[in-house]
């Protein structure tokens, strides 16, 4: 029989068990609720940023119209939307923002092998391997990534030459996947590709981009950037050198060109022309534009701790600006400020 000294430390020992239980219990029911509201808190965040990157893509496609409209849609430099706007304060956070004429870049859907137009594919594959030039690929690297983009883009299954690859090659990845055969919908798509590495990529970023379901490069001279005449020296397939591509560029007025005649009246074009040869029979000339159509804005949120990148790819047509492409963002430093490529709020 047990006496109640003993009776009493067995009681003592088994309140004290269920103490600890209890204890334990209460803490991992705290930290699943402090993870809870995180998730909540941080969802809510997302959703904000989201309707702020919403905002800002609404106003840059009443900026673009307007600026359009006012200059009889000619697009240049000296217009607002070509100025990196913000960050400004919003409730409880920041929003920047930073619009990009994507005729002012390589757009790499004009390598598609188009059979019903080959001069135009043909044209569009030397200015590509003009640009590689030019960013100082050798010749091996430039043919093989020209292959490659080639077959990723075209819509048949078949080798473009013995440089490219098609789906047998992207099975035989120890992460296997297929070939796109479709046109690009954003640059970033290249990473994809067979042969452009991380560090090509990033050589070629500043200078290409993908507009959606458009296979024409169409260069409007007046938003391509003052340090970039790399992008003219591959417009017109290396036939003109980087000083004079940058002199041409800097002979731009503030606002602009006027229009396509006052470009070719340029020296640096006339200089283009051989014996017998008119600008007409220059069809890198007859693609030149003032007028674009397509922009891409790169918007930059911070709503509390969270920041939030979103990309939209604007088409302006018929009086109204259509949104083609969204994808988040963040991951290219120059969708981030050039000051801090971490972050647009410090």
């Amino acid at each position: 029989m047990k006496t109640p000294q003993k009776q009493r430390g067995v009681a003592i020992i088994t309140v004290l068990l269920i103490v600890v239980i209890v204890t334990v219990l209460a803490v991992q029911m705290s930290g699943r609720l402090r993870l809870q509201i995180a998730r909540v808190v941080s969802s809510d965040h997302a959703e904000q940023a989201f309707w702020h990157w919403m905002s800002a893509e609404a106003l840059s496609r009443q900026v673009l119209l307007a600026e359009l409209e006012n200059d009889d849609m000619r697009a240049h430099l000296g217009q607002n939307w070509a100025t990196q706007q913000g960050p400004f304060p919003v409730r409880n956070g920041l929003i920047a923002g930073e619009i990009k004429d994507l005729h002012s870049c390589f757009n790499l859907n004009s390598v598609y092998n188009n059979e019903e137009d080959p001069a135009a594919f043909t044209v569009a594959v030397e200015q590509y391997q003009a640009l590689l030039d030019v960013l100082e690929f050798d010749q091996y690297t430039a043919e093989r990534l020209t292959a490659t983009l080639i077959d990723w883009l075209d819509a048949d299954s078949q080798l473009h030459s013995a440089l490219g690859a098609e789906d047998a090659d992207y099975e035989s990845l120890p992460q296997p996947y297929q070939a796109a055969n479709t046109l690009l919908s954003h640059r970033s798509e290249l990473r994809q590709i067979m042969g452009y590495t991380q560090e090509v990529y990033e050589r070629l970023r500043p200078f290409v981009c993908a507009i959606p379901a458009n296979t024409r490069w169409q260069l409007n001279l007046n938003t391509v950037p003052e340090d970039r005449p790399e992008l003219v020296v591959a417009f017109f397939r290396g036939q003109m050198d980087i000083t004079n591509a940058q002199n041409l560029i800097n002979a731009r007025p503030d606002d602009g060109f006027a229009d396509v005649e006052t470009i070719q009246q340029q020296a640096e074009i006339q200089n283009l022309v051989g014996d017998g040869q008119t600008l007409e029979g220059i069809p890198e000339v007859q693609a030149l534009t003032v007028e674009s159509r397509y922009f891409e804005l790169r918007a930059a949120i911070q709503y509390g701790d969270l920041e939030f990148y979103g990309v939209s790819q604007i088409h302006i047509s018929s009086g109204d600006a259509y949104i083609l492409h969204r994808s988040r963002g963040g991951y290219d430093p120059d969708e981030r400020t050039t000051d801090n490529p971490t972050s647009s709020f410090q």
